[in-house]
Parts: C-alpha cells; structure tokens; sequence
C-alpha cells in the first residue's frame, strides 16, 4: 500500500514538471513572437514613409533587390513578356523594303505640303478620275485645309491639274516607286485595271512611311465636310501610343476595314503591314484588290482591342457609301459626318448620289471647258 502511494506521487510529481516547463516555453515562445512582430510592423511604417516620401530612396535601402522582382504569375510581367515578344515578332517578320528616294522636285512639293507633326494629305488618281479629283480638292478646302498632294498616275491628269492652278499640289508619282503601269482611263470595281490602280495606293504611302510621313490618305470619291478632322484625327492618334493607324470601317460589322481612308503613323508594324500587303497582291496574279489583300494581311497582328495597333473610326461620323447611303445611319440619328464615302457605288451613280446629297460641288460646264483647253494644246 505504501508502495502504490509512493509511485502514484511520484508520477504527480512528474507530470507537475512537465507541465511547468511546457508552460514556461509557451511563455518564452509568445514573448520572442511578439518581438519579432513589434520589429516587423516598426520597419514596415518606416519604410512606407520613406517609399512616400522618396521612392528611389526606398530601393536603395533594400538590401536584397531580387525580392523586389514579381513572381511569374504576376501579370503585369506576362504583360512585359507579350509586349518584348510582339516587339520581337514585328522586328523578325520586317520586311527588307527597296526604298526610292522620289526626285527633288517631288520632295520640295511633299515637304511644302507636310501639315503639323509630319502629317501629309495624300490622294491618288488618274485623268479618268479628274471629276472626283476636282469635287474632293473643292470639298476640302471649304473645311479650311490648303495643304494636300495628288499622286497622278498619269501625266494627262497632271498637266490637268497644273492647267487649273494645283501645280504646288500634285506631282507624278515617281516611276522607281511602280510595280506596274497604271493607265488613263476610269476604272471599274473589280476590274483588272482598278486592282492595278489600287496596288499602287499601297506603294505611295509605304514609300512616304519610310521619308517619316504619316500619312491620312482619302479617295477621291471622298467628301469632307467638316473643319478640323485632321486636327481631330492627329490628337485621336496621339492620345494612344500604341495606336498606329486610324481606319474607316467597310461595311458595318467592325471586321473590316475600308482602305480609301486612314490616318497612319510611320512606324515599323505599319510599314510590316504595306509591305505583307504587297506581297499579298503580288503574289495574287491579281485576284486580290488592295482592301482585300490588306484585310487578309491584317489577320497576321495583333486584334486584341486593347492593345493592337489598328484602331477603327467611328462608323456613323465617318460612314461608307452602305451606311450613309443604303442605311441612312447618321441621318436617323443626327449625326454630322466628318466625311462621306462615295464607295458601294459604280460609275456613274456615284456622282449622281453626291449630287442628291448636295455633296457635289464641282461645274461641270467648267469641267468640260478645262478638257478643251488641254486638248488643244
């Protein structure tokens, strides 16, 4: 009996000193825990502070900079990675481009005719087309522009030009810059002849790109009809960065572009975009018209809204033929187009459209006179 209670204050005895020691180490364990955290919380405000106050400061002060580099899954960083290797795709896919320099004269006209911040208003056209050359000049100039160039393609219109007082503003289109002859003739849509035509667009505006122009390049069958559109147009580029081309839609369903009028930065994608364009329509034993070579090269950038560099404009203040016309969008709305796109329409029911819309201002009499005169002499 004695025995039995012996070992049973023995055990007590035991288990009273192991619970004192695991008392004392929960003791020292909570005391050491609130040191370190009182130490944490202390650094932490200082180095907000300084962070506020002076952020290199704040970087100079750390001791390890590798912790301050975000993990992999941070996405700004897979934003950083996109960004460098875009760059990269757009440097290895640039294409090699024979540049021509045009002939002095061409230069002095282009460079007397640049507006604010290198833009340069570009037409082409050749004699066939001279009634809408002459509706666009007048258009133009009722919105306040003086400055613009007409690329002829052929030397009747040019002579045309130079006849009614527009020397300063048209030139031949250098011949280093073809790859095929353009004739005189009006063309039709679809034709042989037109995507001839149309490819050579692509060929003056690339060769501008790479003399640092940007280029806002209308078509003819064009009518502007507001002041400022290149004031706005410049500033709706220049608000972005990674903007490089301002394109009016084709149709209606935003996935297309029209190629007759655009507002295009000199950068390396636009100048990778003309030249796959080219070499679309080249290779295309001329199936393919310019818009339609350019839609297809487009499918090779990056689309994602918010990052690409193909921006589309507003399709009812800058309507094609199909929505102006056809659908009457921005009338039924009240909206006041900066311009209006004769396209959608052939021939000669291109003209009387405009003239029903009050949008034809050209004498047509004066027309006729002027066609005289250059043939006689």
């Amino acid at each position: 009996m004695k025995i039995q209670f012996k070992l049973l204050d023995q055990r007590k005895g035991i288990i009273i000193f192991s619970s004192c020691i695991l008392f004392i180490t929960c003791i020292v364990f909570l005391v050491h825990f609130y040191f370190m955290y009182d130490n944490n919380t202390k650094t932490t405000a200082v180095t907000d502070s300084n962070y506020l106050s002076n952020e290199q400061s704040f970087f100079d002060n750390v001791d390890d900079q590798s912790s301050l580099l975000p993990c992999p899954c941070d996405p700004s960083l897979l934003e950083d990675i996109k960004k460098v290797e875009s760059e990269k795709t757009v440097k290895d896919r640039t294409k090699k481009i024979e540049t021509q320099l045009p002939p002095v004269a061409v230069m002095k006209k282009v460079n007397a005719n640049l507006l604010k911040d290198r833009v340069l208003i570009v037409a082409t056209a050749n004699y066939g087309m001279r009634n809408h050359v002459y509706n666009w000049i007048e258009s133009i100039k009722r919105t306040g522009e003086k400055k613009f160039l007409i690329f002829c393609f052929d030397q009747k219109l040019y002579d045309h030009l130079c006849l009614t007082g527009h020397e300063n503003q048209a030139t031949l289109i250098p011949e280093v810059w073809y790859h095929q002859q353009v004739e005189s003739d009006f063309k039709t849509y679809f034709s042989q002849e037109y995507r001839v035509i149309t490819h050579s667009k692509t060929l003056v505006v690339q060769q501008l790109l790479y003399l640092d122009i940007h280029v806002l390049f209308s078509d003819v069958d064009i009518v502007w009809l507001r002041k400022d559109i290149v004031h706005y147009m410049t500033r709706l580029l220049q608000i972005r960065p990674e903007t490089g081309v301002l394109f009016q839609q084709e149709g209606l369903n935003q996935q297309e572009i029209n190629s007759g009028f655009y507002l295009m930065r000199s950068t390396d994608e636009m100048k990778l975009l003309l030249a796959e364009t080219i070499e679309i329509q080249d290779s295309s034993n001329n199936t393919k018209t310019q818009q339609g070579a350019m839609n297809t090269a487009l499918n090779q950038f990056n689309l994602d809204i918010r990052t690409s560099p193909i921006v589309l404009l507003d399709i009812l203040h800058f309507p094609n033929g199909y929505v102006y016309y056809t659908l009457d969008l921005p009338n039924q709305y009240g909206i006041e187009p900066y311009i209006v796109h004769a396209n959608y329409l052939v021939g000669e029911d291109k003209k009387q459209k405009l003239v029903s819309s009050n949008f034809w201002y050209l004498n047509d009499t004066w027309l006729d006179q002027i066609d005289k005169k250059l043939n006689m002499i």
